[in-house]
């Protein structure tokens, strides 16, 4: 029993980065900062690192604290490690 607790808690106090890609959708959680938001780029500052979304009629579908959800036909994903 107690293991399954641990999992439960750590899924909620999970902090790590992480990006899922869908077919015409990325799912972002644990970002520290939106940089910039376009219609064919789009700018997400990580712990570590920057993502660069580009593509065409990317939208902000859903934005919670720490979350976003974005939209449109997603071509490349690029990282970039200058601050």
């Amino acid at each position: 029993m107690y293991h399954r607790f641990e999992k439960l808690q750590n899924y909620i106090e999970d902090n790590e980065f992480r990006l899922t890609l869908f077919e015409k959708r990325i799912h972002v959680m644990n970002y520290q900062e939106l940089l910039s938001i376009g219609n064919e780029k789009i700018v997400i500052q990580a712990p570590c690192y920057k993502v660069i979304l580009i593509g065409n009629h990317l939208i902000l579908s859903k934005m919670l604290e720490k979350e976003l959800l974005i939209s449109g036909r997603i071509e490349k994903v690029e990282i970039s490690y200058e601050k």
